[in-house]
């Protein structure tokens, strides 16, 4: 862009492209004004600004009016234009139109909340949401945060633990609260009975675990009353893990959401875990510059919904 074109751009302001307007309305200063409220010295100051800016008369005086000149009126479709798309911009600012909007959601999500609050949510909306695209990545934990940091991600999910010291309250949502269950083959022999700490802790585990961690919180659980497990296997993840203990003697420690969500996938069965192991909350968390999206909020709002709907 040219120094005189910038210059001249700075002159711009929107009062008096809709002068211009309305001076290609009515062809009188006056009516001008009483529409717009002004003064008719305004409106007058209006079209000498437009003058300089555009190097052309644009209205000439004459008996019944202003007449537009050939160069006034083919600006009139491109300043119509441009008033058009600064309206659109204040218009509807708190909606999200899904059906028509050409948007793609980054979420960062494990693979125990892929597999269900993911999978669920995507089932739902792809119908109706033509433009909607998804792009999930394997980001957890405190990774999941810093990328909402950096701005790689716009929404992350998951349990967050301890780390709220690195989350603003009010850019998180609980979306729902669950609870660990053990699951394994249909025949294992520790789903005959009710499952008892000790139990539990005395069967050989698989633990899933995205980066190698070597315990959880229901290692945490556990050392608290005295006991441990023993971990036989550690493997990133879940799909292969639930591959594993359908044709081993192994168990591995999932959600109860996720569990329900596989059981018709593989070959296993779960059981409900000793109240002594926590239940935990998922949250879906926002960085601040997102705190107000219309577009977050809309894709928020369909993960509550269909965690409601599958409860």
């Amino acid at each position: 862009m040219s120094e005189i074109n910038k210059t001249n751009l700075r002159l711009i302001d929107t009062t008096i492209l809709l002068v211009f307007l309305g001076v290609m309305r009515h062809r009188k200063a006056t009516l001008v004004a009483q529409e717009m409220g002004l003064t008719q010295p305004a409106v007058s100051h209006a079209v000498k600004r437009l003058r300089l800016i555009y190097g052309d008369p644009l209205f000439l005086r004459r008996a019944h009016g202003l007449e537009p000149t050939a160069r006034a009126k083919e600006l009139e479709p491109r300043i119509q234009e441009v008033v058009h798309s600064l309206t659109g911009t204040l218009a509807n600012v708190n909606v999200f139109d899904p059906e028509n909007a050409d948007y793609t959601f980054r979420i960062a999500a494990f693979d125990y909340e892929q597999t269900s609050v993911i999978q669920e949510m995507i089932s739902s909306v792809r119908q109706s949401t033509p433009n909607i695209r998804f792009q999930v990545f394997p980001f957890y934990n405190d990774q999941a945060i810093t990328a909402l940091d950096r701005g790689q991600i716009d929404l992350a999910i998951g349990y967050f633990g301890n780390l709220f010291d690195r989350i603003d309250v009010e850019n998180a949502e609980l979306l729902y609260r669950d609870n660990y269950v053990a699951v394994g083959r249909k025949e294992h022999p520790i789903f005959k009975n009710d499952i008892d700490l000790e139990c539990f802790a005395s069967a050989d585990h698989l633990l899933v675990s995205p980066h190698g961690a070597s315990r959880s919180m229901v290692d945490d659980a556990l050392n608290l009353r005295g006991l441990k497990r023993s971990i036989k296997i550690s493997i990133p993840s879940l799909l292969s893990a639930l591959s594993i203990v359908e044709r081993s003697d192994l168990i591995v420690t999932i959600p109860s959401r996720v569990a329900r969500s596989q059981k018709s996938r593989f070959e296993i069965t779960y059981g409900s875990l000793p109240k002594e192991i926590m239940k935990f909350d998922i949250y879906s968390v926002r960085h601040r510059r997102n705190q107000h999206s219309p577009a977050i909020n809309w894709v928020v709002s369909e993960l509550k919904k269909n965690l409601t709907r599958s409860h």
